[in-house]
């Protein structure tokens, strides 16, 4: 580009980050429907706490389709009918580390004057490393048997309905047998998940929103959450800005609350970190996570905070159905669903202008063969990117994989802790040798066709990643812009130079903007702690389909895009 087109484009980005600023003003406030503040607390903590203790002690090891976690939901089945509840079972099939499971959810009902039934879940499955699981999740079981005793002796409005899950620490798995097979699931308008109370004093509430592979809270639903949480005293934190915006690109629920967002029901989980972090992730699927841990004033904030939103849902008139695409700004402010992903379509204008420019000033050296030429190159560096995926599946099908029914092992598990790399290599070794294979064979078809020209593979590969982008906005607008915008631009801004040191200079850009993506991707598994591990981790994600085989695809050709980009570096301009 000469140096008007290049103050086009710049200008155009700055323009750009305009819009973004101003985007904010045309968001609106959230309305709390109902009156948080009038609810007056009847949560008795030391006697959620007592459940919990009772619960697991009683039962320590309950991993699902254990003998234990079978006999604890007896334990459970038993309190609720106490309370007059009208208990059932619900049993479904499940895979854990290539061993079939059957789970079962224990549902109470309490019958109310409407249709519209909030729910309350807490999962009581524990990981196959805790023991007691007092934090994760006895605590929450403790909280849902204290919420059951305060509504079971009053009117309400709205039938409820009290759920223990199982199968939560592999994806949600008993809430994803809920929302396909139960059969009030339509009567189903609002959902609490509980998970967890923190060990010792309380730092802040959190509030999780995302859904497992679709859906987000709505913002009447995070609103009043939030607001019954900040009633206890203490900080709330809650997705906002490019943290939501991430979440809505990666679609990884964590929590309960996930399937019903993505069946469509409004839904929020709430929990608790504890003062001291590093003290919590020791334990935290760990045996230490035992009931000594356990703080009652912390129960206390949390147990009033999650009465508050149950109550509130009973009370409203009606249950607001409102979208779930609005996104939280900052504060209260949310911007509509269709703004945000018009802003999105919008940011990749500068791009569209880069590639329209590259095109005009070079397309009287763009021949069919050196289109074919590129064509090739792409083509055979992205094969050994697509290969993996069927070998992974393929493993998987042969059981060389350890197989789940959605999510892989769980944090700490030592299936994570020691990969199989022996099965790791078979999967990198024939994508390296289809590799150099590729690089052979492409080099023999290109051998009669004109010399490579850098503006001219430019272009063309400009012209691949502009149709990766389309694909991926209708994929998700969200993992578009997340993970496709800074290298879109900062590749088509990359340009020709002939000195050694510019040309390093260039693939250094070119590799940095491409680590960042990577980096920020990398970063929403912090939490289960894994290091290198990670690759391990998303070989089992892609076996059972937890990474869908559309985002690989774009992935691929987007890390096959910027190889391109850095190989281009050492051609010469010839026209």
């Amino acid at each position: 580009m000469d140096a008007k087109q290049t103050k086009i484009v710049l200008g155009s980005i700055f323009l750009l980050f305009l819009i973004w600023l101003a985007v904010p003003l045309f968001g609106r406030r959230a309305g709390v429907p109902g009156a948080a503040e009038q609810i007056q607390a009847r949560f008795d903590a030391a006697q959620a706490l007592l459940n919990t203790r009772d619960f697991v002690t009683h039962h320590p090891r309950r991993v699902i389709g254990s003998i234990e976690a079978r006999q604890s939901t007896g334990f459970l089945q038993k309190r609720f009918q106490e309370l007059g509840y009208a208990t059932s079972y619900a049993h479904f099939d499940a895979t854990i580390s290539g061993r079939r499971q059957v789970g079962r959810n224990i549902y109470a009902f309490k019958q109310g004057q409407t249709t519209q039934i909030p729910a309350v879940v807490a999962h009581y499955d524990t990981a196959g490393t805790t023991v007691q699981g007092a934090m994760d999740d006895g605590s929450g079981v403790g909280v849902l048997l204290e919420l059951a005793r305060l509504t079971s002796a009053l009117p309400t409005r709205r039938s409820l309905l009290f759920i223990a899950s199982d199968g939560e620490e592999w994806g949600m798995l008993g809430v994803r047998d809920l929302v396909a097979n139960y059969s009030q699931r339509d009567r189903i308008a609002a959902v609490i998940s509980l998970d967890y109370v923190a060990i010792g004093e309380l730092a802040e509430l959190r509030l999780d929103e995302v859904g497992q592979m679709g859906g987000y809270t709505p913002p009447w639903l995070r609103r009043l959450a939030r607001r019954c949480a900040e009633q206890e005293g203490v900080p709330v934190s809650e997705p906002a800005g490019f943290r939501e915006h991430l979440e809505r690109a990666l679609l990884l629920s964590w929590t309960d609350q996930g399937p019903f967002l993505k069946a469509g029901t409004p839904a929020i989980n709430l929990s608790g970190s504890a003062r001291d972090g590093a003290r919590e992730y020791r334990v935290y699927h760990s045996a230490q996570d035992t009931i000594e841990n356990m703080n009652v004033e912390s129960f206390a904030k949390y147990g009033r905070a999650a009465e508050c939103i149950l109550c509130n849902l009973d009370a409203l008139p009606a249950i607001p159905q409102e979208s779930e695409g609005a996104l939280r700004a900052v504060d209260n402010i949310f911007l509509p669903g269709f703004l945000v992903v018009l802003c999105q379509i919008l940011s990749f204008v500068p791009f569209m202008i880069i590639v329209s420019f590259h095109v005009a000033n070079h397309w009287q050296y763009i021949t069919l063969e050196r289109v074919q030429r590129e064509a090739s190159s792409f083509l055979g560096t992205i094969f050994p990117f697509l290969l993996i995926f069927p070998i992974i599946r393929m493993l998987a099908y042969l059981r060389q994989l350890p197989r789940y029914s959605f999510y892989p092992a769980t944090p700490k598990d030592p299936v994570l802790q020691h990969p199989a790399w022996g099965v790791a290599l078979g999967i990198l070794i024939p994508a390296l040798a289809t590799a150099v294979g590729c690089w052979f064979l492409v080099r023999f078809l290109n051998r009669k066709l004109p010399r490579a020209d850098f503006h001219v593979s430019k272009s063309i590969l400009l012209v691949f990643f502009l149709s990766v982008v389309m694909l991926a906005l209708i994929y998700n607008s969200y993992w578009a812009a997340s993970f496709l915008l800074l290298p879109a631009l900062f590749w088509g801004l990359v340009g020709f130079s002939s000195g050694a040191g510019a040309r390093a200079a260039n693939r250094i850009i070119i590799l940095v903007v491409g680590s960042l993506c990577v980096m920020v991707s990398g970063s929403c598994f912090a939490h289960l702690g894994l290091g290198w591990n990670l690759f391990w981790y998303e070989v089992l994600a892609l076996s059972t389909g937890m990474f869908s085989w559309q985002a690989y695809l774009l992935s691929s050709a987007t890390m096959t895009l910027g190889i391109r980009f850095l190989l281009i570096q050492s051609q010469g301009a010839v026209d």
